[in-house]
């Protein structure tokens, strides 16, 4: 990810979740902090490798899940959020912003 596009992305994410801090580490960078959704209070993690942003979609973690079947699962990895969106991931357009929006409609959907 350029320097520019992590700016970018930054104050995207500020103006529409202040409440979800950056961070870098192990080659990944990404957004994480807590989301108070019908009542409920959901730990949420957007990371994707900088390597690969914006060409690969991050993925989406959240904890607790609110049921067992959107998520997708690995031998030896945590499992992460299968959703789908209205419109395909961009790389010129999309965002981690985009992410958590996905990701909260889907716990107003499922929870």
């Amino acid at each position: 990810m350029t320097k520019a596009r992590a700016n970018v992305e930054y104050q995207v994410m500020m103006e529409n979740f202040p409440y979800l801090q950056p961070f870098e580490s192990g080659g990944k960078v990404g957004f994480q902090g807590y989301l108070r959704v019908k009542g409920r209070t959901y730990a949420i993690v957007v990371e994707a490798f900088a390597s690969k942003y914006p060409f690969e979609e991050p993925r989406v973690f959240l904890d607790p899940h609110p049921e067992n079947h959107h998520w997708i699962r690995h031998f030896g990895e945590q499992s992460y959020l299968c959703y789908q969106r209205d419109n395909a991931w961009s790389p010129a357009r999309s965002t981690f912003a985009s992410c958590v929006a996905v990701a909260i409609r889907y716990v107003e959907a499922f929870s």
